[in-house]
């Protein structure tokens, strides 16, 4: 199935998206971040073979509503933000699973690079009544091991899987 999508590269609306993460500390409460400061792309292909998502956070822009605990998160125990100031994911492939889309690829954090896939699901578009342009919304979900990346600190009182939310719109670049 091809995406209802003209074929093009597209743009991740960064104001209305966003890039979230979600750990267990001592198994029995959530403690939820984002990434304040992203971006990413989408390529839209003749088919879902030539399709393809990217997207880079700053590390530095982590918020997790603590700012004790986002310091910390940015040293060495964590992100070592200061030597690898950037994460991305660059997909490999997508393909569709009947219920949505199931897409590959390459994150790379503390500049460990790992294989992770992640669910995609399409959900709509709309025109933006603001300048008429027409957003492309996508939710894509995953779990990965953090300690994969060498982020181990702290493991098991916060838990080693990470589950990873990307809620995006994406439009067309004026330019394009």
């Amino acid at each position: 199935m091809v995406l209802p999508i003209a074929n093009g590269k597209y743009e991740i609306d960064a104001v209305h998206s966003q890039l979230g993460f979600c750990v267990t500390h001592l198994d029995i409460s959530l403690v939820r971040g984002t990434f304040d400061v992203f971006t990413g792309s989408l390529t839209i292909g003749s088919s879902i073979a030539d399709t393809a998502v990217s997207i880079e956070a700053e590390m530095a822009s982590v918020n997790t509503g603590n700012s004790a605990r986002d310091k910390h998160i940015l040293g060495g125990d964590f992100f070592d933000a200061a030597n690898h100031p950037h994460m991305g994911f660059k997909s490999t492939s997508v393909v569709e699973t009947g219920d949505g889309y199931e897409l590959k690829g390459e994150l790379t954090i503390k500049g460990i690079e790992q294989q992770i896939t992640l669910a995609g699901t399409y959900n709509g578009s709309a025109v933006f009544p603001m300048d008429g342009s027409t957003h492309y919304g996508f939710s894509m979900s995953g779990t990965i091991s953090r300690s994969a990346f060498g982020v181990s600190y702290g493991v098991p009182m916060v838990t080693d899987n990470v589950e990873l939310a990307l809620g995006a719109q994406f439009i067309k670049p004026a330019s394009a």
